[in-house]
């Protein structure tokens, strides 16, 4: 069958809520309600959200340009605002159609962190006079860029990896963090001893106290610029160098960071994994309730028909079978696969298998039989012809 007639049936074909005489009587504006709820689930909400993100997200970035900001300043506030409306109306709708559930979200949490945020801003232009009103309206105006992270509400597999990404850093990497600081205090103190503790013939710069150390190993870290460091040491001949130098980028580099991006690709490929193993059985129960509601509606119309035939609508079976054939459409979902796996079924075929054979021995037979009376006479009239 074609997969354009999933559509035919919806949610609420398949589930008939037996309370929506009461829930009309506490909510007039049910229909309304439901109205709503279904326009901010939909593909097509989601994906105007999403276009209306990557604009907003476009404009910000032309806005940069000086020269573009001063020539179009008033198409900059315009769709900025337009697109502060957007997410305004966005927000209504769905904290009118869940209005507890929604907070239940970090998603939605975040939007709405995001959203209030752009009307601080918006107030703050137009009341901002003195400089800490406008070094906080810089900072919001910065903010303006977490809009462009709302995307991740909207695509799953960024929920999944933002998911999996904050689940590591919050089971597993903190402890590798501890592990990486204490290793860095203890080095940072060496090296405050080694390289930076006399006042003479030491690199005072990068070794002289606790923070400078630490900052010094921060860079052995990231292997960026370590040979300049270690350069400096080189040229003060400090004995040891080279040895305290190589053995911390082994442990603090080698070790630590490779520990980190290994407990990250885990999570994120059990949670991928998890991810997918939800959308099959989603797609699983999604299949099992059409079959379900099709066998449900297809017994329905038999039993219909049985009743009409013992009412005397129908004369004979085929009547009924041809009635029968008009309730059928041609993207109806035909379930072969449960029946020919379902035993009352295949003890049925199998005894009507047994019927075939006998019929066909019995068929046999008689054919036997009609031969040797065929044969019988016909010699019967040979021998009257010649007289034997």
């Amino acid at each position: 069958m074609s997969s354009s007639s999933e559509s035919n049936y919806s949610d609420d074909d398949l589930v008939i809520d037996d309370e929506d005489i009461e829930q009309k009587c506490v909510r007039p504006d049910l229909k309304f309600h439901r109205f709503v709820v279904k326009v901010t689930e939909s593909a097509g909400f989601n994906a105007f959200i999403m276009l209306t993100i990557l604009l907003n997200a476009l404009f910000m970035a032309i806005e940069t340009d000086s020269v573009l900001k001063i020539k179009f300043r008033t198409v900059f506030i315009v769709t900025d605002e337009i697109f502060l409306a957007i997410y305004t109306l966005e927000f209504i709708l769905k904290i009118y159609a869940e209005p507890i559930r929604y907070f239940y979200s970090s998603y939605n949490l975040f939007d709405l962190f995001v959203l209030v945020i752009s009307y601080v801003q918006v107030i703050l232009v137009n009341v901002a006079t003195g400089s800490t009103n406008l070094s906080a309206l810089r900072v919001l105006r910065a903010l303006r860029t977490l809009r462009t992270l709302r995307t991740v509400s909207f695509v799953k597999g960024l929920q999944v990896l933002v998911t999996a990404l904050l689940d590591t850093i919050r089971n597993s990497v903190l402890n590798v963090v501890l592990l990486l600081f204490l290793l860095m205090f203890l080095f940072s103190i060496m090296g405050y001893y080694f390289f930076g503790y006399k006042e003479t013939n030491s690199d005072k710069e990068n070794w002289g106290d606790l923070g400078s150390a630490m900052l010094t190993l921060f860079s052995y870290v990231t292997v960026d610029g370590w040979t300049d460091l270690q350069g400096r040491l080189d040229a003060l001949d400090m004995a040891g160098s080279r040895f305290y130098t190589i053995l911390f980028i082994f442990l603090g580099h080698f070790v630590f960071t490779n520990v980190f991006i290994a407990l990250i690709i885990m999570n994120i490929h059990e949670a991928t994994e998890t991810y997918r193993e939800e959308q099959i059985q989603e797609r699983e129960q999604i299949i099992q309730k059409k079959k379900e509601y099709m066998i449900q509606r297809q017994h329905n119309e038999v039993r219909l028909m049985l009743e009409k035939q013992n009412q005397g609508q129908f004369q004979n079976f085929n009547e009924m079978v041809l009635e029968f054939k008009k309730t059928l459409r041609h993207d109806d979902f035909m379930v072969s696969v449960d029946l020919a796996t379902n035993l009352t079924w295949l003890e049925t075929y199998i005894t009507t298998l047994d019927h075939e054979d006998n019929t066909m021995y019995c068929l046999q037979q008689l054919h036997f039989e009609m031969a040797n009376i065929l044969a019988i006479v016909q010699e019967q009239k040979l021998k009257e012809r010649y007289g034997m």
